[in-house]
């Protein structure tokens, strides 16, 4: 059985947990957080050493999109997370997008956030964020530009697991400021709004089973 460690709050996690899901593979979910020694044993066996990281055998990999992509590849008889054809290009757009926006928020307010007392952090910060909002900008104009519920024409995606994640955890950060310091960190810096189309978006997909049970 494969092994995921993750964390379950991380969009990047919960991602591949989505897909995971989608391929119908039972897997061995390790909280990367609760389980002593569990961080440095997933960051060991994955040059990246970043989480989440599927063990998958004798294989083991670290990156929401290489782990995603390689599940495609090590399980074709079950239900694509990336699909092929017409759908392929916007799939590939709306992810893309969704790890610009957040990857450029949580860098500025975690990685660079010791960083504030810097001349050039007014600066930095404003260009980063400003990449962040135009990313985030035009994910609303996909989404509202679709007449499905669905990224893709055939179904749920990649694209769908992606932007769902993505919205939950940014709609969720105020909530877990109290508890997350890197939260707290993100609502401080401020500078980004998330858009309504994408909460909209979102909606009709909350009572799915798989995003439930990501608890």
């Amino acid at each position: 059985m494969p092994i995921l460690y993750h964390f379950a709050a991380s969009p990047f996690s919960r991602r591949v947990r989505l897909a995971l899901a989608h391929k119908g593979i039972s897997t061995e979910l390790r909280e990367a957080r609760q389980l002593p020694g569990a961080i440095e044993e997933a960051r060991s066996r994955v040059a990246l050493r970043t989480i989440p990281v599927l063990v998958d055998g004798d294989r083991a990999l670290a990156d929401s999109m290489a782990i995603t992509r390689w599940l495609d590849a090590a399980y074709p008889e079950r239900p694509r997370i990336w699909p092929q054809g017409q759908d392929a290009f916007c799939v590939l757009e709306v992810t893309t997008l969704v790890d610009a926006a957040l990857n450029a928020i949580i860098d500025v307010a975690t990685r660079y956030y010791p960083l504030r007392g810097d001349p050039s952090w007014a600066s930095v910060k404003s260009e980063m964020l400003g990449r962040a909002q135009h990313a985030l900008d035009g994910l609303s104009e996909r989404v509202t530009s679709l007449s499905r519920p669905t990224i893709a024409a055939d179904g749920w995606s990649a694209g769908d697991m992606w932007l769902v994640t993505a919205v939950q955890w940014l709609a969720g950060l105020p909530e877990r400021t109290a508890t997350s310091p890197n939260a707290a960190q993100i609502v401080a810096v401020g500078g980004w709004t998330l858009p309504d189309a994408m909460r909209r978006w979102t909606e009709p997909h909350r009572d799915r089973p798989d995003l439930r049970a990501l608890g």
